[in-house]
């Protein structure tokens, strides 16, 4: 029996963080680029995708635009239902609507979150979601850094 393809939701920090005008090659960025090569499932929601181009537009180059074109291109995009944004709004304040909903993403398709939003840790330490840190995620699909 074939190992399910696991399902990751990238918060739209760790895009950010992989585009941010910096004179090297983040391991954000290296982090993205290789499960795109490694066919993860990606997934979000329509307000994800939105924060992709916003931010895309925001600190634009070559290299946001394309990426985001990489990531939304494969990305399944799912409706969210009501019922899974029920579940995870308690853990959420009013300013947080957007991270409910990529919680209840998440919940709803069994994915994995991987964000360095600390709006994440109530929803994550009460066992409704799983969530990676970008630093837990580079280690587990790049390694350990090498000096």
């Amino acid at each position: 029996m074939a190992t399910p393809v696991p399902a990751i939701l990238l918060d739209a920090n760790v895009f950010v963080s992989a585009i941010k005008p910096v004179p090297r090659v983040t391991d954000s960025l290296r982090l993205l680029v290789h499960l795109l090569d490694a066919g993860v499932r990606l997934v979000g929601n329509e307000i994800l995708a939105e924060e992709y181009l916003r931010y895309a537009q925001l600190l634009p180059s070559p290299t946001a635009a394309a990426l985001a074109a990489s990531i939304l291109e494969p990305m399944e995009i799912t409706h969210v239902e009501e019922r899974f944004v029920r579940a995870c709004a308690p853990y959420f304040g009013a300013k947080s609507a957007k991270d409910c909903v990529h919680a209840a993403t998440c919940l709803q398709l069994g994915a994995t979150l991987v964000s360095n939003d600390h709006d994440f840790d109530a929803v994550e330490r009460a066992g409704v979601i799983r969530r990676m840190t970008t630093g837990e995620a580079i280690r587990r699909w790049l390694g350990p850094r090498k000096r």
